[in-house]
Protein backbone atom coordinates (compact mmCIF):
# COMPACT_ATOMS: atom_id res chain seq x y z
CA UNK A 1 0.00 0.00 0.00
CA UNK A 2 2.62 1.85 0.83
CA UNK A 3 4.67 1.68 -2.52
CA UNK A 4 0.94 2.54 -4.25
CA UNK A 5 0.77 5.60 -2.37
CA UNK A 6 4.01 7.21 -3.19
CA UNK A 7 3.42 6.18 -7.23
CA UNK A 8 0.20 8.03 -6.86
CA UNK A 9 2.12 10.74 -5.43
CA UNK A 10 3.99 11.18 -8.10
CA UNK A 11 1.24 10.55 -10.47
CA UNK A 12 -0.19 14.10 -9.60
CA UNK A 13 2.87 15.63 -9.02
CA UNK A 14 3.27 15.07 -12.97
CA UNK A 15 0.10 16.90 -13.42
CA UNK A 16 1.16 19.74 -11.63
CA UNK A 17 2.87 22.91 -12.68
CA UNK A 18 5.99 22.70 -14.80
CA UNK A 19 9.37 23.30 -13.83
CA UNK A 20 10.56 26.61 -15.44
CA UNK A 21 8.16 27.97 -17.16
CA UNK A 22 5.19 28.69 -15.24
CA UNK A 23 2.86 26.86 -17.17
CA UNK A 24 0.43 24.02 -15.76
CA UNK A 25 1.26 20.67 -17.29
CA UNK A 26 -0.87 17.73 -18.02
CA UNK A 27 0.52 14.30 -17.61
CA UNK A 28 -0.15 13.56 -22.05
CA UNK A 29 2.29 16.76 -22.54
CA UNK A 30 -0.35 19.72 -22.54
CA UNK A 31 0.91 22.84 -21.01
CA UNK A 32 -1.66 25.55 -19.92
CA UNK A 33 -0.96 29.54 -19.92
CA UNK A 34 -3.55 32.00 -18.66
CA UNK A 35 -4.19 34.55 -20.83
CA UNK A 36 -6.61 36.70 -19.17
CA UNK A 37 -9.35 36.15 -15.80
CA UNK A 38 -11.75 34.52 -18.34
CA UNK A 39 -8.96 32.83 -20.84
CA UNK A 40 -6.44 30.16 -21.37
CA UNK A 41 -4.25 28.90 -23.75
CA UNK A 42 -3.40 25.19 -24.38
CA UNK A 43 -0.14 24.41 -26.02
CA UNK A 44 0.32 20.42 -27.29
CA UNK A 45 3.11 18.35 -28.80
CA UNK A 46 2.80 17.10 -32.60
CA UNK A 47 0.99 14.27 -33.11
CA UNK A 48 -1.70 13.82 -30.65
CA UNK A 49 -2.97 17.62 -30.76
CA UNK A 50 -6.87 17.57 -30.19
CA UNK A 51 -6.57 15.06 -27.46
CA UNK A 52 -3.88 17.12 -25.91
CA UNK A 53 -6.02 20.43 -26.33
CA UNK A 54 -8.86 19.10 -24.67
CA UNK A 55 -7.07 16.96 -22.00
CA UNK A 56 -4.79 20.18 -21.11
CA UNK A 57 -8.85 22.23 -21.20
CA UNK A 58 -10.56 20.28 -19.13
CA UNK A 59 -7.66 19.78 -16.37
CA UNK A 60 -6.76 23.16 -16.52
CA UNK A 61 -10.62 23.92 -15.84
CA UNK A 62 -11.11 20.99 -13.24
CA UNK A 63 -7.86 21.62 -11.37
CA UNK A 64 -6.72 24.89 -11.67
CA UNK A 65 -10.51 27.12 -11.68
CA UNK A 66 -12.32 24.56 -9.73
CA UNK A 67 -15.01 23.71 -12.82
CA UNK A 68 -17.73 20.48 -11.71
CA UNK A 69 -17.30 17.80 -14.25
CA UNK A 70 -20.66 19.06 -15.77
CA UNK A 71 -19.71 22.42 -16.60
CA UNK A 72 -18.54 23.61 -20.05
CA UNK A 73 -15.31 24.49 -21.64
CA UNK A 74 -15.43 26.38 -24.70
CA UNK A 75 -12.79 27.09 -27.82
CA UNK A 76 -12.55 30.89 -27.58
CA UNK A 77 -9.41 30.60 -30.38
CA UNK A 78 -8.89 28.03 -32.89
CA UNK A 79 -5.36 26.19 -33.51
CA UNK A 80 -1.88 28.32 -34.36
CA UNK A 81 0.37 30.11 -32.91
CA UNK A 82 0.49 30.98 -29.33
CA UNK A 83 -0.09 34.08 -27.75
CA UNK A 84 1.19 33.64 -24.38
CA UNK A 85 4.24 31.42 -25.77
CA UNK A 86 6.31 30.60 -29.20
CA UNK A 87 4.51 27.37 -29.83
CA UNK A 88 2.61 26.47 -33.38
CA UNK A 89 0.38 24.40 -31.71
CA UNK A 90 -1.87 26.27 -29.34
CA UNK A 91 -5.82 27.03 -28.91
CA UNK A 92 -7.38 28.75 -26.42
CA UNK A 93 -10.22 27.91 -24.25
CA UNK A 94 -12.92 29.22 -21.95
CA UNK A 95 -15.68 28.83 -19.34
CA UNK A 96 -17.43 31.09 -21.23
CA UNK A 97 -18.41 30.87 -24.77
CA UNK A 98 -17.15 33.08 -27.26
CA UNK A 99 -17.92 36.62 -27.57
CA UNK A 100 -17.90 36.55 -23.58
CA UNK A 101 -14.62 35.75 -22.79
CA UNK A 102 -12.81 39.00 -22.24
CA UNK A 103 -9.00 38.47 -23.75
CA UNK A 104 -10.09 36.09 -26.40
CA UNK A 105 -7.91 35.99 -29.77
CA UNK A 106 -11.45 34.40 -31.57
CA UNK A 107 -9.10 33.40 -34.15
CA UNK A 108 -9.92 31.17 -37.17
CA UNK A 109 -7.39 28.24 -37.72
CA UNK A 110 -7.25 25.53 -40.70
CA UNK A 111 -7.58 22.86 -38.53
CA UNK A 112 -9.15 21.39 -35.10
CA UNK A 113 -12.03 22.02 -33.37
CA UNK A 114 -14.03 25.07 -34.28
CA UNK A 115 -14.71 28.64 -32.51
CA UNK A 116 -17.00 27.76 -30.38
CA UNK A 117 -17.43 24.16 -30.16
CA UNK A 118 -17.51 22.92 -26.42
CA UNK A 119 -17.10 19.98 -23.96
CA UNK A 120 -18.10 19.07 -20.56
CA UNK A 121 -15.20 19.30 -18.66
CA UNK A 122 -15.63 15.99 -17.28
CA UNK A 123 -15.53 14.66 -20.84
CA UNK A 124 -12.54 17.29 -22.09
CA UNK A 125 -10.31 15.47 -19.17
CA UNK A 126 -11.70 11.84 -20.33
CA UNK A 127 -9.35 12.56 -23.25
CA UNK A 128 -6.46 12.80 -21.18
CA UNK A 129 -6.39 8.61 -21.05
CA UNK A 130 -6.82 8.52 -24.76
CA UNK A 131 -4.21 7.74 -27.26
CA UNK A 132 -4.35 8.29 -30.50
CA UNK A 133 -0.57 8.59 -31.28
CA UNK A 134 -0.18 5.33 -31.86
CA UNK A 135 3.11 5.53 -33.83
CA UNK A 136 4.63 7.69 -32.10
CA UNK A 137 7.73 7.02 -30.27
Amino acid sequence: MKRFSLVMVAALAACETAPGDGAFATANGARVYPVSADVFEVTARPNNEINQFWCGAGEYASRVLGAPNNARVYVVGEAGRGTVVDSPNAMQFSLLPPGQASGASGREGTWGPDLGEDEFVGDARYRCMRRTDFFAG
